[in-house]
């Protein structure tokens, strides 16, 4: 086990995760497009963010843990300095350009109105507590949530002691859960107003499937520990099991999601990321690894936020065209999604990215 174990330690990249990101962009991409909902799970692509947020806690955990395991610190400059890099150029380029374009183009419109007013409120990234309601930036509520754990876990990390983190980790569990399960609807509407708790995305979504991702961070960063969840999620055939088990869940009819069914999908999305990271070597880890799918999930950080643009252009597209919606917005809007990502990717994010390995001592 020694060796498993010291193998995954130096293991600094692993393979098949790029695969999951992609398949949870295409995920959201679909979900956000007009499609045939044959089975209930063609009407749950919004899990997609769900997994990114699991994908999101393990890895940059992971990279905390060690850090402060190789230095005996954790410099918060130099994660927030790539997180910047990684995340706000691309971010910020998609506000500003918009609010250029409406600025100039409809300048008395409700539209403009309405981003020019909760301008401040996406810079900030608080779209998750706040709605302005501009056109196709209701998917920045996710990029928000993920933004405040990139504030508020690393300082966890970094000053906590562990009996003190893993605490501070369960009580944020058991809270989440208590929204998750509706227990504390009441009090949120008699807090921030009536309504509250069912109109925001966080609320649906909680923190959970982050939390999840940074509790199996730890778990595979101890040695003890990483045993258990090896034989909990390192068996032969786990990665199947596991998606296929996912693929069960939804399929399941429910109009309401939340309680345990989503528990059960954030606990079955950590066990399948674990069963991959523990079988780089598997065929389901190769298939995922595969060029093209690793490519789609190397940018689905641009798909994300430009997607619902390329949504918008396919359904303008079809119209001229006289095709069906059904059948044509999601291959369209993909297609473009693509095409624009790798632009963004290549022309754009890659200087700021390469500015990165100035921040990794």
């Amino acid at each position: 086990m020694g060796t498993d174990y010291q193998s995954y330690q130096a293991r600094k990249y692993f393979p098949g995760l790029d695969g999951l990101r992609a398949l949870a962009i295409v995920a959201v991409v679909w979900h956000h497009s007009a499609r045939p909902d044959f089975l209930p799970m063609f009407a749950r692509g919004f899990a997609g963010v769900d997994l990114f947020f699991v994908l999101s806690g393990f890895l940059i955990v992971t990279l905390l843990l060690r850090e402060k395991a190789k230095n005996g610190r954790i410099s918060l400059r130099n994660f927030w300095a790539r997180r910047f890099l990684r995340l706000m150029p691309a971010y910020y380029l998609l506000l500003f350009a918009m609010l250029g374009v409406y600025l100039v183009f409809k300048p008395d419109d409700p539209d403009t109105a309405r981003l020019a007013e909760g301008f401040p409120i996406y810079a900030l990234y608080l779209s998750n507590w706040i709605h302005p309601g501009a056109n196709n930036l209701g998917i920045t509520w996710s990029l928000a949530t993920e933004e405040q754990f990139y504030v508020v876990w690393p300082l966890v990390e970094a000053f906590f002691a562990p009996v003190a983190a893993a605490a501070f980790w369960f009580v944020a569990l058991i809270v989440n859960q208590l929204i998750n399960f509706g227990v504390l609807d009441p009090a949120i509407d008699a807090s921030f107003g009536e309504g509250f708790a069912g109109s925001r995305e966080i609320l649906d979504s909680t923190f959970t499937p982050i939390l999840l991702g940074v509790g199996l961070a730890h778990l595979l960063h101890r040695e003890k520990s990483y045993a258990l969840v090896k034989r909990l999620a390192g068996f032969k055939y786990a990665p199947l099991v596991f998606m296929g088990a996912l693929l069960v869940l939804f399929n399941i009819p429910a109009a309401d999601i939340s309680g345990a069914f989503r528990l059960v999908m954030h606990i079955l999305m950590s066990l399948w990321i674990a069963s991959i990271v523990l079988a780089p070597a598997s065929k389901t880890t190769a298939l995922l690894d595969w060029r093209p799918v690793a490519f789609i999930g190397a940018i689905s950080y641009g798909m994300y936020l430009y997607h619902m643009w390329c949504v918008y252009a396919a359904q303008i597209l079809i119209g001229k065209l006289g095709l069906s919606n059904l059948w044509f917005e999601f291959p369209l809007a993909l297609a473009g999604t693509i095409a624009i990502s790798a632009a963004s990717f290549y022309f754009y994010e890659k200087p700021f990215l390469n500015l990165r390995k100035r921040f990794r001592k």
